[in-house]
């Protein structure tokens, strides 16, 4: 059944609430109606009045007793009881939802546009033996070891220089260390030659503050 309704001049701006509520502004006016679907009103459950503005649009605010006002002058508010859904379902839509809880929601929703055959599993590719030569899995293993390994020095972040044990000069000679070339060899053996000297000089002292000769083989350790 059709109901129609008299305003005063024609209405420029309507909203309908959860609760079936309408809301019609016009010049300066907005009126309320309740059960205006359902059956025929006589009068509107509220009228609110904004003198020397212009109604331009009113919307309703989910899951609260609250009729926003968009005027020419401004933004206005009114309280319309019963225009909100007191009960919520929060498993459709929860106004209080956290950032994580509306992430979910946003996860759920997608999933639920999706067709059940285009997320199951293709029943011929599980169990199946890859038929691939051997070449081509050793290749593709190390192709894949390779990619990994660029990925890692890639990600690797260098610390910054500090002193200490773990700054990173030390780290390097840590590394060079335990490397072994000509270079290396020849610095150790002038080490190894400037300790045996220094010994044999210790040595040659102390006999020497004891009243004794040196030692006389002392030339063939060097």
């Amino acid at each position: 059944e059709m109901h129609s309704y008299y305003s005063v001049r024609p209405a420029s701006t309507m909203s309908i609430s959860q609760n079936n509520m309408l809301a019609m502004g016009f010049g300066s006016h907005v009126h309320i109606w309740k059960d205006a679907f359902t059956v025929k009103q006589k009068d509107p459950y509220m009228v609110h009045e904004i003198p020397g503005h212009i109604a331009n649009r009113v919307r309703f605010c989910p899951y609260e007793d609250i009729l926003g006002i968009s005027t020419s002058k401004g933004f206005q508010t009114a309280v319309v009881p019963g225009a909100g859904e007191a009960n919520f379902d929060t498993f459709e839509a929860n106004p209080f939802a956290t950032t994580k809880q509306q992430r979910e929601s946003l996860v759920h929703r997608l999933l639920e546009k999706l067709s059940p055959d285009m997320i199951a599993i293709d029943s011929h590719l599980v169990g199946k033996v890859d038929a691939a030569p051997r070449a081509v899995l050793a290749s593709e293993r190390f192709e894949e070891e390779k990619r990994k390994r660029m990925e890692a020095k890639r990600n690797k972040k260098q610390k910054n220089k500090q002193r200490g044990r773990n700054s990173s000069s030390k780290r390097w000679r840590r590394k060079r260390s335990n490397v072994m070339d000509e270079r290396t060899a020849n610095r150790r053996a002038k080490i190894s030659k400037i300790h045996t000297a220094r010994e044999i000089e210790r040595a040659n002292e102390k006999r020497k503050a004891k009243g004794l000769p040196n030692d006389s083989l002392s030339r063939f350790k060097t």
